[in-house]
Formats: C-alpha cells, sequence, structure tokens
C-alpha cells in the first residue's frame, strides 16, 4: 500500500448542526449521556467527563468479569458456590444468602443483575478468583484493557472510592454487551427469588430499574444509589434492531432517574436516525495491483446516527490506500469520515470484503512496472 485516493461526496450543509441541536436539551441530574450502541456514538454528553461515585453501577463490571472468567475457564453456571461469612456479612442491598448455602453460579448473576445483591458479588468473586481482591485486580485490568477511565476499590459499589466518567461508562457498557449478549436475560428480569436455608419460601425482590415495565423496549440495565453519589442509572432499550444507552448520575430520586433516563432515550430515538456506512462509499469496488482479481470490493462495518432528516447534508471523505496483493478478508484498505457542517460524526475503517491472493510472475512484474512509474510521475 503506498499512495492514497481521496473521494469527496459533499452536499448542501444546513445550518443547524448536531452540536446545536443538543444545546436546548438537557437532563435534570449532574451527568447526563445518551449514547448509540450500534454506531458507537455518542449523541448527547452532559458533564459526561467529570469523575462520578458510581454506587452499585460497579456490578455491572463486576458481571462482565464473571462472564469472562466463565467462558474462559468454560465453568457451567449450574456450578454450586459455597457462600462464605464474609458474603453473608455483606450490608445494604442483599440476595439473602446464609453462610454455608450452596448456590449455583447463575442465580448468583441474577443476584446481582436484578437485586443488586452485595452477598452475591463477594460471593461470585470468592468463587472465580478466590478471593475479592483479586477479583477487583481483574476488574481495573479489563478497564485498562480497554483504555478506560474507570477505577474499582470493591466489586459491590458500596465504596465511595469507586470512580467512573459517564462517556467511558457507555463504552464499558458497549464492549460489555457485545462480548456477552446473553447478559441482557439476567439485567431484563423482572423479580428474581431466592430461598436461603432457614427460609420456608423464596424471598422475591423486584428488579430496581423501573424502565423494565415502563419503557418501550427497554431490556436493562442496571441501577445505584450512595449518599453522596445520588441516584444512578444506566438504561439500554432496542427498537426496530437500534440500541441506545442512557447513563443518569446524580439525580435527586429513584424517579428522577428513571424519567431522565427515558427522556433521553426518547430523545435518541426520535432526533436521530442511522445508515449502514456502507452506503456511503462512492466506489463500491476498487483496483488492487500483483493479484489474481484486479480488484477488490469494499464493506464498512458499522453504522452511522446522525439528525433526523439530515441524511442529504451529509459531507462524505473516503481514503483509500493504493492496494497490492495479497489482501485479507477484513484488512483495512482505507477511512471513511463523515461530517455534518465541519463537525466530524464518526470515522470508521474500510475493509476488504474479501481475499486477493498474489498473482503469478507476469501480473507482479507488469504491475510493479505500472507502480514506479505512477510512483515517478507523483513526485515529478
Amino acid at each position: 500500500m503506498k499512495s492514497r485516493t481521496i473521494f469527496l461526496v459533499a452536499f448542501l450543509l444546513i445550518a443547524v448542526t448536531w452540536s446545536a441541536s443538543a444545546q436546548n436539551f438537557s437532563v435534570d441530574a449532574s451527568v447526563g449521556l445518551l449514547y448509540d450502541f450500534n454506531s458507537s456514538q455518542v449523541l448527547f454528553a452532559q458533564q459526561a467527563d467529570d469523575e462520578w461515585i458510581p454506587a452499585s453501577l460497579v456490578k455491572v463490571m463486576t458481571m462482565y468479569v464473571a462472564l469472562d472468567r466463565i467462558a474462559a475457564d468454560n465453568v457451567a453456571l449450574d456450578t454450586e458456590v459455597v457462600v462464605s461469612e464474609r458474603a453473608w456479612r455483606m450490608g445494604g442491598s442483599q440476595m439473602f444468602l446464609e453462610v454455608g448455602d450452596r448456590v449455583t453460579l447463575e442465580d448468583l448473576l441474577y443476584g446481582i443483575a436484578v437485586v443488586s445483591g452485595n452477598d452475591a458479588c463477594v460471593a461470585i468473586a470468592e468463587a472465580l478468583a478466590g478471593t475479592e481482591s483479586l477479583f477487583i485486580q481483574w476488574m481495573n485490568n479489563k478497564a485498562k484493557e480497554l483504555g478506560l477511565n474507570l477505577h474499582f476499590v470493591d466489586v459491590h459499589g458500596l465504596s465511595e472510592d469507586n470512580r467512573i466518567t459517564a462517556r467511558d461508562f457507555a463504552i464499558l457498557i458497549e464492549n460489555y454487551l457485545r462480548d456477552h449478549p446473553e447478559a441482557l436475560q439476567y439485567h431484563s428480569r423482572l423479580s428474581f427469588g431466592y430461598q436461603p436455608r432457614s427460609s420456608s419460601s423464596p424471598i422475591v425482590q423486584s428488579n430496581r430499574n423501573g424502565l423494565l415495565r415502563t419503557y418501550e423496549g427497554a431490556d436493562g440495565l442496571k441501577t445505584g444509589f450512595l449518599s453522596k453519589a445520588g441516584n444512578n442509572l444506566t438504561a439500554t432499550a432496542k427498537r426496530d434492531g437500534r440500541r441506545l444507552i442512557a447513563i443518569v448520575l446524580g439525580a435527586d430520586s429513584e424517579a428522577k432517574r428513571e424519567q431522565e433516563a427515558a427522556k433521553l432515550l426518547d430523545y435518541g430515538f426520535r432526533s436521530f436516525e442511522s445508515i449502514h456506512m456502507d452506503e456511503l462509499l462512492s466506489e463500491q469496488e476498487v483496483k488492487v495491483y500483483k493479484g489474481r482479481s484486479k480488484s477488490v470490493e469494499l464493506t464498512v462495518d458499522t453504522s452511522v446516527s446522525f439528525l433526523r432528516g439530515s441524511r442529504e447534508q451529509l459531507n462524505t471523505v473516503v481514503i483509500i490506500d493504493e492496494l497490492e496483493a495479497p489482501i485479507e478478508a477484513g484488512e483495512k484498505v482505507g477511512t471513511i469520515s463523515v461530517y455534518l457542517e465541519d463537525e466530524l460524526l464518526k470515522e470508521a475503517p474500510i475493509l476488504a470484503a474479501q481475499s486477493v491472493e498474489r498473482g503469478g510472475w507476469f501480473t507482479v512484474l507488469i504491475d510493479s512496472i505500472i507502480l514506479f512509474f505512477k510512483k515517478l510521475f507523483s513526485q515529478a
């Protein structure tokens, strides 16, 4: 890949920009963020880079790491865990585990996601890592691996020393749901019951995320509260194949955090539309030198979201590398950038849709001569 070809597809730009459209929108909470899962774009941000105490939102990372370890170690979900005294002694919201109870990993996952059990968090951490401290290390390693500004000191969120930003937490949720789409079966459950040994019947508790009952398409994710943090909520909903993630931090009440999260989701579904970025490519295939095939088809494996009704005003810049075989399917061969006025909405890699093998010696020789003279004349 020696040089690049640039295609510019420009349309008349409208005066109302993405940023301007958001100036009249806000949430009644300290922090708010709306994230498009499909396109990996932030659609709205209010103090989204401020550090905040997550409270029980920590449990999203606890679930993520637990599901990672269960998958990596090929552990069966019906594996039973013996509850320790430390897990039993946890305060705050509980699954109501008792010392010596034998509980499956699957029930612990429900106990974390549905009823926000602090005891379940410690029990699953001890079961998978041996100690809570090692599990916390895994959590921070995961954040570092993803390049996120997140810091955890416990597995349940009771400490005021845990720290997140809304922007990075949205990226965490995106990765979590992409790596473990099965996680939503836990987060979307409306209630969960667990029967400790001393009880004659299950203790049934409702999911603390009220949007699961009131908002169309809602299927997760997690609530949190500490006096110093206020009422926190991460919510996700899917409509017509499009998933949005809303984050509200520091709301005054449970009702307010749900109201503001619903407002964010409404804003996203109402005000934005999206298309697959394949549709914005000005060229669907490009020339390949030194290959058995003379060209390769292009693809973009993502979508872009933009203000509803502004598709014809998008400005697209496509940069394609000058390609030489061999090329692997899925290999990056260029970049596509989409703008609304002068604001970059999304940049994504352009990929080769199929592999191209190296051509025979004669093809390689002829194309090498062509490329030599192209380079020579381009430098003249």
